[in-house]
């Protein structure tokens, strides 16, 4: 079997093996599994462009995005986060821009608005991988 490893230029794409249904987005150069359609559907547009080409049994594995996992920015401000983890040690990873946004097909739609007394500690950023 190859030694696994890290693909950072990999970031943002949605991934699978062809004809299996698991879905990973690559993010922090690992692929994360996404564990459901119904977590899926809480971040993402739709479900085009998912690469089926590459072998991703080569990529290191990292966290799933969790059940929890969700799009939100706070009322009084425009920036864009994701809450990343498992509660309680969930954190919020900032989008840095709308080509990001667009890289990682995420939808704008799907933002939650929280009110500013509900934060989470910083995780690390969510930019492109260019």
């Amino acid at each position: 079997m190859p030694e696994e490893r890290s693909r950072e230029d990999l970031n943002g794409l949605r991934v699978r093996i062809p004809r299996h249904p698991a879905i990973y987005l690559m993010d922090l150069g690992k692929k994360r599994h996404i564990p459901n359609p119904q977590q899926y559907g809480d971040l993402f547009k739709d479900w085009e462009g998912i690469v089926e080409d590459i072998n991703i049994d080569e990529i290191t594995a990292g966290d799933p995005i969790p059940n929890t996992a969700i799009l939100f920015k706070y009322y009084n401000g425009p920036a864009v986060y994701l809450l990343d983890g498992e509660p309680p040690n969930q954190i919020k990873r900032h989008v840095e821009n709308p080509q990001v946004m667009k890289r990682y097909h995420f939808d704008w739609n799907k933002i939650h608005v929280l009110p500013p007394e509900i934060n989470f500690e910083d995780g690390p950023p969510i930019k492109n991988p260019f």
